[in-house]
């Protein structure tokens, strides 16, 4: 094995070690790859959405999953799913239309959620019918998926066979979810938000719903502040809590306990899934440089041969290295217009090139992110929160 072409510093030595790629083709080679149906062998899945298919997407996306790829050893097969007419990898050539929502089936969504929402629909179908992991396309792997959850998730004398990014209590990060194949959890997460997009075209049936309004009623956004998570939202909390209508399906199957034997969603939750730190684990460089995309942004855009001594270069180095060292993955956001500060994701996506130009901070988190393992054993675990008194749901799954 040949030495790094980029050195780890000293003080990082005891935390991270060279590693050579898992997979060697180039990134063309890659996404060639991936435009081809690979029938499913293993729960070991990488599953993710664009909806004109990988070969159109923003150049940063491709590389960073071409760097999945190279995180994994063969035994992971990554799966751009689309909707694409004809595509070997269209989303009904891998879940069955009644397993979706009519208005993604026939193309009759609307409003600025679109590709998001397909995202939805398509995430709780696949890991349910398949098993294996849910990544958004924006986020960027530090860490292998078997030492972020699966391990633990495959192993037949541990109890967890669920892993998620969680903000607070039992808001989770849906850019992140992995599962066993037909887990029950999963089952009735999906099923529920299959229920609330029954006959709509766009988010706003959501919030209307008696299912959740129950959530609705007890969150603001000062728990999410109060949990480190300080976006300037732009909109009132039911708009963003439309946005994110698939959170709150999850938090209505771990609050639910049915009658009669029913399913358990408090129980089951608190004791299969393995919950991790949203905020360290996948926004840690929001956490070290605030949540305003341009900061974000000038990590990836600072020169590695910048004044050591200049605010920029000591940011972008305590970031890198920050995520380089200890966290599972970065999650870069688009914002959508939910906020007032530009988001990281949008210049990405206008600036081409800006995430890994030579010489950047941005071509050290590439390399490192494929080359430099982490030597740490296990991540943010934190326990699964357990819905207790009146915020249980003593109900069906669809009933109101």
């Amino acid at each position: 094995m040949t030495g790094p072409e980029i050195p780890i510093p000293a003080e990082f030595a005891s935390k991270l070690r060279f590693i050579p790629a898992k997979d060697t083709r180039t990134d063309a080679e890659i996404i060639s790859a991936l435009n081809e149906h690979v029938p499913v062998t293993s729960e070991k899945n990488i599953w993710t959405y664009w909806h004109a298919g990988v070969d159109a997407m923003p150049s940063w996306n491709k590389r960073t999953i071409c760097d999945w790829v190279r995180l994994h050893d063969s035994e992971w097969t990554v799966r751009v799913l689309n909707t694409v007419s004809g595509h070997p990898n269209h989303a009904l050539n891998w879940v069955e239309p009644d397993q979706l929502p009519e208005t993604l089936v026939k193309g009759t969504m609307t409003g600025p959620y679109v590709g998001p929402h397909s995202a939805d629909f398509l995430r709780g179908a696949a890991i349910y019918r398949y098993g294996g992991a849910w990544l958004d396309v924006s986020c960027i792997l530090f860490r292998s998926l078997d030492k972020i959850c699966w391990d633990q998730l495959a192993d037949g004398n541990s109890p967890f066979t669920i892993s998620a990014a969680i903000q607070f209590k039992t808001i989770m990060a849906n850019a992140f979810v992995a599962a066993r194949k037909g887990d029950p959890f999963i089952k009735a997460w999906h099923e529920l938000f299959m229920h609330l997009w029954k006959d709509q075209n766009d988010w706003t049936g959501i919030v209307q719903s008696p299912l959740i309004m129950s959530f609705l009623q007890h969150m603001d956004f000062s728990e999410s502040e109060a949990a480190g998570f300080h976006w300037k939202f732009t909109v009132d909390p039911v708009t963003v809590l439309g946005y994110i209508g698939q959170v709150l399906s999850w938090c209505r199957v771990a609050s639910l306990q049915e009658a009669d034997g029913g399913f358990d969603g408090v129980d089951y939750y608190t004791k299969h899934v393995l919950c991790f730190s949203a905020l360290n684990e996948i926004w840690a460089a929001e956490k070290t440089v605030g949540f305003d995309g341009n900061d974000l942004h000038k990590v990836f855009t600072t020169r590695l041969d910048a004044d050591p001594e200049s605010k920029e270069y000591k940011k972008a180095y305590e970031t890198t290295w920050r995520l380089l060292t200890d966290s599972s993955l970065q999650k870069i956001t688009h914002g959508k217009d939910l906020t007032t500060d530009i988001h990281c994701g949008v210049l990405l996506d206008q600036q081409e090139g800006s995430d890994c130009a030579p010489g950047t901070f941005g071509e050290l988190l590439r390399y490192g992110r494929v080359h430099f393992e982490q030597t740490r054993e296990k991540i943010d675990y934190q326990d699964a929160h357990k819905v207790e008194g009146e915020r249980v749901i003593y109900k069906g799954l669809l009933e109101a």
